[in-house]
């Protein structure tokens, strides 16, 4: 079509300059075109004609508006004759931009976020993850315009545990499919009863609890913190590639403080360590109750340990306990040396940048329940980018399926166990002030996947969703 255009305009120019009213006032006027070879009215004797510069300018003028006249009309043909090719090749509407909304369900006054007091100091001040869910709504922001996808979050706070199912079946019509559930284990069990079935994928982000992948094994859940099995797996993986394999349990008077117990015990058997004594403590500073609350007494036993293990989830007795026990010997559990999900100075695998974005938001260290807060709204977005889709079976099946694969700046990459939906994933061993070593722990090996070393493998597991 172009080159259409090109021969119509140089026959325009080849007609202009042929035309008979252009060459009369050509040689009327002794204008002609300035050039080198001999002038058609050029006297005999071989003289020049002399064209004084005015005239020039203004046949010039004259024939520049001509010429680009007949240009325009000609270039006006032109995109008459392309305007319905044009038409028909120009992209159609874009469609308008789907929503994603991920809804995040609370329980206000939520005893697990009290802070833990000493003679009215606050020895640890603990918050609801939503900020870790809010880090990957920023994220997901990023890649927003590509996906053609506006991801948002919407926090939904209830009165109590009971009240967490009717609020995610409520927010369920107004086609939320996602939910970060941020409630303790009791509000679980009611919660799979009324959403079984449903198109919904609920993301459980602080609730460790061993029985909710075993016994209550729901497929609308995914597990994204580490389950006690796990956390406690990883602690003796370390200690046993340390040569640490005889155990001092002590034991605090809460439940939270039994299934620790309990989890660490399960390991120390997975893995070839022994319990050499299990020791109830009772805090406080009653002196009738000594030997029981006086760390010295209650280690002074006949058979030698390595290590001696603390469950205390009031963090009241642990406090005490580094360098009071008869023999100098290392703590590890609720103080010292602590096996978790997500820790501040891990410095490994994109983790600085995690922290930093956290910190700034805010305004304090990023935590484990924070940590799979910020994964589970990534699984998400990962999922929509993976699959190019909004469409919430298309995701669901993706985040579920064996091909994906997550990354959680923790070394290894993450993925779904078929069997009870926890994500597989690695736990740091740390200190207050520095992450000691990751589990697995190298030397532990598995047929298929060396997470699965890590908390209840599918042969071991009471719970099967893939059958």
């Amino acid at each position: 079509m172009i080159r259409v255009v090109l021969h119509i305009i140089e026959a325009t120019r080849t007609l202009y300059h042929r035309h008979p009213e252009v060459r009369a006032k050509r040689a009327s006027k002794g204008d002609g075109p300035i050039r080198s070879g001999p002038h058609p009215s050029r006297p005999a004797f071989g003289g020049h004609l002399r064209v004084t510069g005015r005239e020039r300018a203004r046949f010039d003028i004259k024939k520049s508006c001509a010429f680009r006249t007949i240009a325009a009309v000609a270039l006006a043909w032109l995109l008459g004759l392309a305007a319905p090719s044009f038409a028909q090749n120009a992209p159609a509407q874009t469609d308008a931009r789907q929503k994603l909304t991920i809804g995040y369900v609370e329980i206000e006054g939520d005893s697990r976020y009290e802070p833990i007091m000493a003679e009215r100091l606050v020895l640890k001040a603990r918050e609801h993850p939503f900020d870790g869910a809010r880090i990957g709504l920023d994220d997901a922001k990023i890649l927003a315009r590509v996906l053609k996808i506006d991801f948002d979050l919407e926090r939904i706070t209830v009165k109590s545990s009971a009240e967490v199912a009717p609020a995610v079946q409520q927010a369920e019509t107004r086609n939320i499919r996602f939910f970060l559930i941020d409630a303790p284990a009791e509000a679980f069990k009611p919660l799979a009863s009324t959403m079984r079935g449903h198109d919904v994928l609920l993301f459980n982000v602080t609730a460790p609890d061993d029985t909710l992948r075993r016994d209550l094994c729901a497929r609308e859940f995914v597990h994204v913190l580490p389950s006690q099995s796990m956390i406690a797996d990883g602690l003796v993986q370390y200690l046993a590639s340390r040569k640490w394999t005889n155990f001092l349990v002590l034991q605090g008077p809460k439940p939270g403080d039994a299934l620790a117990a309990k989890a660490f015990e399960a390991s120390a058997q997975k893995f070839g360590a022994r319990i050499v004594a299990n020791k109830p403590f009772k805090p406080g500073t009653d002196p009738r109750e000594r030997e029981l609350n006086n760390p010295a007494l209650l280690s002074a036993i006949s058979r030698d340990y390595d290590v001696a293990f603390v469950a205390d989830e009031d963090f009241d007795f642990v406090r005490q306990v580094p360098f009071h026990l008869v023999k100098p010997r290392p703590i590890v559990g609720a103080i010292d040396l602590e096996p978790l999900a997500w820790h501040w100075t891990w410095d490994h695998n994109g983790a600085p940048q995690v922290n930093a974005r956290f910190a700034k938001l805010a305004k304090r260290n990023m935590e484990g329940a924070d940590w799979a807060a910020w994964m589970a709204v990534k699984m998400v977005v990962q999922a929509a980018l993976r699959t190019k889709s909004a469409d919430f079976k298309t995701q669901r099946d993706f985040i579920l399926s064996s091909a994906a694969a997550f990354d959680g700046d923790k070394g290894l990459a993450m993925s779904i166990r078929p069997w009870d939906h926890q994500l597989r994933q690695a736990i740091l061993l740390a200190t207050p002030y520095y992450v000691t070593a990751s589990a697995p722990v190298e030397g532990f090996l598995h047929q298929t996947n060396v997470l699965d070393t890590l908390g209840d493998d599918e042969p071991q597991s009471p719970c099967h969703l893939n059958r």
